[in-house]
């Protein structure tokens, strides 16, 4: 890593060339994931098609989800296209099918999650330190050992994170309007109960069971475990206050570029390119491929870089189950270091 690129600012400002939206090519990617969705889900209410065909409508409406989310997502950083007024639009529609409410996540992500990456509470998957998951309630222990399992990411991400934060304008949720976040709940809800009545009318129950429940609940397992993925690895350390992480990580440390086949690079719209987005989160998803390639040139070895492999998935699953925030280490359910000291490393 050069002088040059050994700050926050020198890195962002070497990623500012790759801040360049495109209407027309913005336009096209939503308009062709939108007309995925759409035709997925009104396959499934077509009560004359073979079940088997309407199941796995069911199955490319919930993928189709989440390249949506992705989509609202830039636009909710202001970085799909020019103009604050078209992105804010379509965000509000690409959070749609995800039920999402746009000034909740705007708060929560925008303001929270890139301000404070990897600082136990203000982020998902917060990892528990081994005093704190001992003194749980059995039963709230075996819920944190659901979670950190392969079966794991749909409840977790729908339990913990859409129904706590993202959805309905709770008082608890600091720096939201209310106003503003009664509309954005309003509308998630108007599209629910439009698309569940449409469906009933098409194909009764078994289409609202097949175009709104199958793809939501896969929406969920792909939301939690790409939540999970981007910052939690044996090598991403984890701070337990905002005053812990400051000077001693930066963006680039907590954050995962996770390479996954080139397919699914495109399908997800290149979310897994994350190092990239934290760095500099203007970055439209449609140039974040060529930006993370030259922040990994620029880092060198300090790059956080993983293969995507079921075997890496398993093994960080099994490794990265608590932290130890005074050892800066990730443990077992017993407490035992399974990663070097990370935290220390960095320092």
């Amino acid at each position: 890593m050069s002088l040059e690129t050994a700050n926050p600012k020198a890195l962002r400002q070497a990623l500012l060339p790759y801040v360049a939206p495109s209407r027309g090519l913005a336009w096209a990617l939503f308009l062709v994931t939108l007309a995925v969705y759409v035709g997925a889900v009104s396959l499934t209410g077509v009560g004359a098609a073979p079940l088997g065909l309407r199941g796995l409508a069911a199955i490319v409406a919930g993928a189709a989800i989440p390249s949506l989310f992705v989509i609202g997502h830039d636009s909710a950083h202001g970085a799909y296209m020019a103009g604050a007024r078209a992105n804010a639009m379509i965000a509000r529609v690409a959070f749609l099918p995800s039920l999402h409410n746009y000034s909740l996540w705007v708060a929560v992500h925008n303001r929270q999650h890139h301000r404070h990456p990897n600082v136990k509470g203000a982020n998902s998957w917060s990892p528990l330190s081994p005093a704190e998951f001992h003194a749980l309630s059995p039963g709230r222990r075996l819920v944190e050992r659901l979670y950190r399992s392969p079966l794991g990411f749909a409840p977790y991400y729908l339990v913990e994170r859409w129904w706590r934060d993202k959805f309905f304008p709770r008082a608890d949720v600091p720096g939201v309007a209310r106003g503003a976040a009664g509309r954005d709940f309003a509308l998630p809800c108007l599209y629910l109960a439009a698309l569940t009545a449409l469906l009933f009318w098409a194909g009764g129950i078994t289409a609202i069971m097949l175009g709104v429940v199958v793809p939501f609940l896969i929406w969920n397992m792909m939301m939690g475990a790409t939540t999970y993925l981007q910052h939690t690895s044996r090598r991403a350390p984890w701070f337990a206050s905002e005053a812990a992480w400051r000077g001693a990580a930066r963006d680039e440390d907590v954050t995962v570029h996770l390479r996954v086949p080139r397919w699914y690079g495109l399908v997800s719209h290149h979310i897994m390119e994350h190092p990239a987005h934290h760095i500099q989160p203007r970055i439209p998803l449609y140039r974040l491929a060529a930006a993370q390639a030259r922040l990994n040139e620029l880092l060198g070895e300090r790059a956080l870089v993983e293969d995507f492999s079921p075997r890496y998935l398993l093994a960080t699953m099994r490794a990265c189950k608590l932290y130890d925030y005074d050892l800066g280490a990730w443990c077992d359910f017993a407490g035992n270091p399974t990663a070097a000291a990370l935290a220390a490393q960095i320092a």
